[in-house]
């Protein structure tokens, strides 16, 4: 293991099977060829490797011989000449090769970065704190150029002697001198890798930096220039995700708005006057932060006097802008007006007193039913129905309701009742958290349990009443032979 730690580091176009390296790919591919011709499979993968590069290169050489032939020269056309419709001819995508240039592009940047990147790793690996240490295990991880093949400066161009040294990069081992050199921290190293520094770093340690080149320092900084671009959103785009936020409570409460003054206007119970005017007032609110936001994106960077927006950006704004304008003015500033207290009451009792009379109606269908159903029946002497009507004529004249019975039927003991005292209490903690949406699926909830409920109580109060009719039927047969014939 300690072995393979303290082999050198072999970088280029190096030979699989005997490691040698040939500075191109042709060279390369011609020494496999000619050396390694046995091996077939990795011949085999190599040729299919530079095959793919030899149709890029002719796609590419097609492409500009097409353009150059052409010219870019248009012969005339007579205006006399009439076309006969045509259809859409074939379409070819281009993407493709875009990414294929795109992609060779970037290539040529972030082949050296990560490059640099890994040996920046190595070196921090168990990187000593000693200074001897610390060089032996620099130019360990990083082979450095031979300095007697470089009498001068690459950089400045200056003779090396007595008083300019040489220096070697410890990223890319070329040398340079002192007053080129540029020295990265430990800790900016650390943050590049985004890698914690180790724990047990001290004052010394922490006060270490590594000796690099001009250019090694130029990537890693615009890698990290472009990584914070990427990751640091614009001004413009913070501002507009704020106004699409606001937008989609927006519409999220304007819908249960709607729901509520409809429902309000109607004369329901379903909602509450005063959950409807706080909903009106935050939606009144959303629309004047909408309005104010959507200001701030169309004024931003005009006091910029050297470098004011124009082109698409001016565009982008003016369009936000304007969109948002339109917005207000055909949803948020169109709001029904909610009926007053008083209206709401008058609708009320408007709706009740139809109700009421709806229910006359059908007690009176009720009642001529039964009338003519004991019409057409056998009576006997001292009928039931005339000794009912006469003895308990107050329960049926009158609309009487047990209230005896109503109150044992609305008891704790009743799984119907505590499912209504359930709802009942969802239903004030759902409008003090303001989710007007849960409050009316729980009222809808409700409205069914009283109606089961109300059905159950006229079963029994139905029940109770032919059990009485029986009683008197019973009695009054037993008068009958009772008495003398």
């Amino acid at each position: 293991m300690a072995e393979a730690n303290d082999a050198p580091m072999m970088e280029g176009f190096l030979c699989p099977i005997c490691k040698g390296d040939f500075g191109t790919a042709m060279r390369l591919l011609s020494h496999f060829q000619e050396e390694h011709s046995e091996e077939q499979d990795l011949l085999k993968s190599f040729k299919d490797l530079f095959g793919k590069a030899k149709k890029k290169i002719l796609k590419q050489d097609d492409y500009g011989e097409y353009s150059y032939s052409s010219g870019g020269q248009q012969s005339p056309v007579s205006s006399n000449i009439e076309w006969e419709e045509q259809e859409v001819g074939h379409m070819t995508s281009h993407f493709k090769y875009f990414q294929e240039v795109r992609s060779a592009r970037l290539q040529r940047f972030s082949a050296p970065v990560n490059q640099l990147l890994i040996r920046l790793d190595k070196l921090l690996e168990n990187m000593p704190a000693d200074p001897a240490k610390k060089k032996a295990h620099e130019q360990q991880k990083v082979p450095w150029l031979d300095g007697s093949a470089v009498p001068r400066c690459p950089t400045c161009t200056r003779t090396f002697h007595l008083t300019r040294r040489q220096h070697h990069c410890r990223l890319c081992g070329a040398v340079l001198c002192h007053d080129c050199s540029s020295f990265l921290p430990l800790h900016t190293a650390y943050k590049i890798l985004e890698k914690p520094p180790p724990e047990n770093e001290n004052s010394n340690e922490a006060a270490l930096t590594i000796r690099i080149c001009e250019i090694c320092l130029g990537l890693l900084e615009s890698s990290q220039h472009q990584k914070s671009t990427y990751a640091t959103k614009h001004i413009i785009n913070q501002f507009y995700e704020r106004l699409s936020e606001y937008r989609k409570q927006a519409d999220n409460n304007l819908e249960m708005f709607l729901k509520m003054s409809n429902s309000l206007s109607n004369g329901e119970s379903t909602y509450n006057l005063n959950d409807a005017q706080m909903l009106r007032i935050k939606i009144i609110h959303l629309a004047e932060s909408i309005d104010s936001l959507s200001g701030k994106i169309a004024v931003l960077g005009s006091k910029d006097t050297e470098n004011p927006p124009q082109g698409q950006a001016l565009a982008l704004k003016k369009a936000i802008r304007a969109a948002t304008i339109a917005y207000l003015k055909t949803k948020l500033l169109t709001l029904p007006v909610l009926p007053t207290e008083e209206q709401l009451n008058s609708i009320r009792e408007k709706r009740r007193q139809e109700a009421l009379a709806r229910l006359q109606e059908e007690k009176l269908r009720e009642a001529q039913y039964n009338q003519g159903f004991s019409h057409n029946s056998p009576q006997r002497r001292g009928a039931p129905s005339d000794f009912l009507s006469s003895e308990k004529g107050f329960r049926v004249g009158q609309g009487w309701v047990p209230s005896e019975k109503m109150h044992q039927h609305f008891s704790s003991d009743d799984p119907l009742i505590m499912q209504i005292n359930i709802i009942q209490n969802y239903i004030k903690e759902a409008r003090k958290a303001h989710r007007f949406d849960e409050v009316a699926s729980l009222e809808a909830n409700l409205e069914e349990l009283r109606q089961e409920c109300w059905r159950n109580l006229q079963e029994q109060e139905e029940k109770t009443h032919s059990e009485d009719s029986d009683e008197i039927q019973t009695d009054l047969a037993e008068e009958d032979q009772s008495s003398p014939a």
